[in-house]
């Protein structure tokens, strides 16, 4: 090594300690692996492109994970400025369908589109792992960006979980970052409509996309540091929520625990329910205060009129898809029905979860948990989505698949009064002064991986949580915050 490599070495080595230093008042529990990443996190990577083959260590043999057709390495940053100082790596996870063309689709000439990932890690790790979900949050697939918007959603300290200690993950789930809001461009017209469901791009977005995305997180992860996480959660609002419920639903030996907010479970019936967009609950209350926020997010203004058209475009574009693959004008409920089983989640599909955490407590080992928490005037995604979830979820003893000392122990169900999705409504803020109208004031990371290695550690709770203790609430109490549906 020259005095000049050596130079360089020393000055990257001393910058890395001032970032990092910066951190140790309120890093907890995180070790400093700057210098693994000097040596690791580096060019040479740029570029590399692994075969499917690689990931087999990653997947189990009963909950089997979806192949990709390999991946790519884009280029890798090293960051070492930043507070925390970090390692960023960007790539792109191939389709499985051979040249990107989908037997499933009706034009040949279309093809499937690459998932792009990023995996940040910090040079302060504490060992855990986070995949972050999509929706309004995420489909860009850029974890820095993804991390702040996160830490407005949960106010936590600097700029939030995805820029502090945890390693984290995060996909565009093969959307390109192009669907916005309401762009269902994914979804293409089949030879049938059976076809469609069977699409690439369609369980891409609806579930294979969230273990495609772990899988090659985790393998780089450890190519990078040398050591596999200690931990692995999931968090996600709105189509982000929903993949955290489809993550633990599809392979619940993965995860150790997830945060769920505002989870569209039901998403094909909420499709339904757009063609009239006045139905969405209580939207109209909340705009004032939700323009802003969807401004931020979307990087546009975003007017009623819009977010109308939005909803209305939707509807038409997989009306015209299942008229094209060969239903008539009647079809597109029974195209949102064939979708069903890919994009949805059932809360009977948790029981292997749920199953999974008690025998890990009788192990004496931790704990698998669900955090879930969802607004009483969403105006977007309605209550009775996450309401009707967890009145099923609590029913399940009946059927004696689980205890029902089981689910208390797993799931904590969070309803928020007068909050919508992913902000309070301008009601809220006037009638409850001090608290800011963007922020649910709750570090749900840390309450949930406090919650897995401990029953009996003490529960934060949102702001203006209806059941401070997150138990999940009786029917009667879902049913007056019109948390489930009308018969």
């Amino acid at each position: 090594m020259t005095k000049t490599e050596n130079l360089v070495r020393w000055i990257r080595s001393l910058l890395v300690a001032l970032a990092c230093g910066a951190l140790a008042s309120w890093a907890q529990a995180a070790t400093d692996i700057s210098n693994t990443l000097v040596r690791t996190c580096s060019n040479q990577l740029d570029g590399s492109q692994y075969g499917d083959a690689v990931l087999d260590g990653f997947r189990g043999s009963r909950f089997a994970s979806p192949k990709t057709g390999g991946f790519k390495v884009m280029s890798v940053q090293q960051v070492w400025l930043a507070l925390p100082a970090y390692c960023l790596v960007k790539g792109t996870i191939q389709p499985t369908s051979p040249g990107g063309v989908d037997p499933a689709v009706k034009d040949p000439s279309y093809r499937v589109r690459d998932i792009n990932y990023q995996i940040y890690i910090p040079a302060q790790w504490n060992g855990k792992f986070v995949q972050l979900g999509g929706g309004g949050f995420a489909w860009k697939s850029d974890v820095v960006a993804a991390g702040t918007q996160t830490s407005q959603q949960f106010a936590l300290p600097l700029q939030g979980m995805a820029l502090a200690n945890y390693a984290v993950v995060l996909s565009d789930a093969g959307a390109d970052g192009s669907n916005g809001a309401f762009d269902p461009d994914f979804v293409r017209p089949g030879r049938n409509l059976a076809d469609v469901a069977k699409q690439e791009m369609v369980k891409n977005f609806g579930q294979d996309s969230i273990k495609k995305t772990l899988d090659v997180g985790l393998y780089l992860l450890k190519k990078l540091t040398g050591a596999a996480p200690t931990d692995t959660y999931f968090v996600g609002i709105s189509t982000g929520g929903r993949q955290a419920l489809k993550a633990i639903a599809n392979w619940p030996d993965a995860y150790d625990g997830i945060v769920a907010g505002a989870p569209p479970v039901d998403e094909t019936n909420l499709l339904k329910t757009l063609q009239v967009p006045d139905a969405v609950n209580d939207w109209t209350t909340n705009w004032a205060s939700a323009s802003a926020v969807l401004t931020s997010l979307f990087g546009q203004d975003v007017s009623p009129q819009t977010l109308s058209d939005g909803m209305g475009v939707t509807s038409r574009y997989l009306a015209d898809v299942a008229i094209e693959s060969g239903a008539d004008y009647d079809g597109y409920h029974r195209l949102l029905d064939q979708l069903a089983p890919v994009w949805n989640v059932r809360p009977d599909e948790l029981v292997p979860f749920l199953r999974m955490s008690a025998r890990q407590k009788r192990d004496g080992g931790k704990g698998k948990k669900i955090v879930i928490y969802q607004g009483t005037s969403d105006f977007l995604v309605p209550c009775t989505q996450a309401g009707e979830f967890v009145k099923q979820l609590n029913g399940l003893p009946a059927g004696g698949q689980v205890a029902a000392a089981d689910i208390r122990n797993t799931v904590r169900a969070y309803f928020v009064e007068d909050y919508s999705h992913g902000f309070y409504n301008t009601n809220a803020v006037l009638k409850r002064l001090g608290l800011t109208p963007l922020q649910l004031n709750w570090n749900a990371l840390a309450d949930l991986d406090r919650w897995v290695h401990d029953d009996q550690a003490r529960s934060g709770a949102p702001s203006l949580a209806r059941n401070a203790s997150g138990e999940i609430p009786t029917a009667q109490a879902l049913s007056a915050w019109r948390c489930v549906a009308v018969p």
